[in-house]
């Protein structure tokens, strides 16, 4: 088979890595990278730090910048942030026949459906992903704590499993459910009070927990992503709020922080939208009441844009 990674940063970097690793088949491994990512692929491979795995590197292969020119694919990963992503399905669109399989692996809850609109071919599935970690400077990357969860949704049985049997390795916990939208909501009911309070405050979980006032926040957005949630008809379990809370407050390590605050830290786009004006849009739409979100949402809106 021919695989593609389309976006090589945290999450895509760690997936390249464990089918490179992995790959007995002698699938055709290609990755799409522009700059100086490309060249530090090209020189010393895909290299992971990992909490689970060790210090590992392994190469693809193959590294291109345009996609089209690796010709058509039979599986292809999307790795971007979500302000990329219409624009990376656009390169990918040579690429694609009726056979191809595309995962969109990224934050928030629309990208199956902005792939289901854009893309005019090819078997899409709906993905979510648990990873902590980040990016390093040599463009290597970063994977902490015990695992690595990845859940598959959506009605294409076979594409499914072709890909779940990818990920019987190492590394990766890898689940076909039925119940996708509901793990999607509650990753983003997460998101939507984890990354963004951090991203607020520029700040890691001890700079929420040692402010009163940042804590009530905190828990504010995730009740009110919550709320929208319920109301949109998503199926979520109780008291799913106090859980995260208690989880991020209590059992997390404290000086961890967000992708989004490790990104508004470094200068780099933010997503923003995802975690704020998706979730006021929705919350408009179905009347319910998010002041925090709102109000944070409209300070960060005119500080980053």
């Amino acid at each position: 088979m021919k695989i593609m990674v389309c976006g090589v940063g945290g999450v895509g970097n760690y997936l390249a890595y464990l089918l490179c690793a992995n790959n007995k088949a002698a699938h055709q491994i290609t990755l799409v990278a522009r700059s100086k990512r490309k060249a530090a692929l090209l020189k010393n491979g895909v290299v992971i730090h990992s909490e689970i795995l060790g210090d590992q590197a392994s190469q693809p292969a193959a590294i291109t910048e345009t996609p089209a020119s690796a010709g058509k694919q039979d599986i292809i990963f999307v790795c971007v942030k979500n302000y990329s992503l219409r624009a990376a399905l656009a390169t990918l669109l040579p690429c694609l026949s009726p056979r191809t399989i595309v995962i969109p692996v990224l934050n928030g809850i629309d990208h199956y459906q902005v792939a289901k609109e854009l893309l005019p071919q090819g078997r899409i599935l709906n993905a979510l992903i648990y990873i902590y970690g980040s990016v390093n400077p040599d463009y290597s990357s970063n994977q902490v704590g015990g695992k690595v969860l990845l859940y598959l949704g959506g009605p294409e049985t076979e594409a499914l499993t072709t890909v779940q049997e990818l990920f019987q390795v190492p590394g990766i916990t890898c689940t076909v459910t039925e119940a996708i939208e509901t793990e999607l909501w509650k990753k983003y009911i997460a998101n939507c009070g984890y990354n963004v309070i951090t991203a607020y405050y520029r700040c890691n979980i001890q700079g929420i927990k040692d402010r009163q006032e940042r804590l009530q926040e905190y828990r504010d957005l995730l009740e009110e992503a919550y709320q929208v949630g319920l109301t949109a008809g998503v199926r979520l379990p109780e008291h799913l709020p106090d859980k995260i809370f208690q989880q991020v407050t209590v059992k997390s390590n404290p000086l961890n922080t967000s992708s989004m605050a490790q990104d508004v830290l470094a200068g780099r786009p933010i997503e923003l939208e995802t975690f704020g004006g998706c979730l006021l849009q929705l919350a408009d739409r179905f009347q319910v009441p998010v002041p925090v979100t709102r109000r944070i949402y409209e300070a960060m809106k005119k500080q980053f844009h």
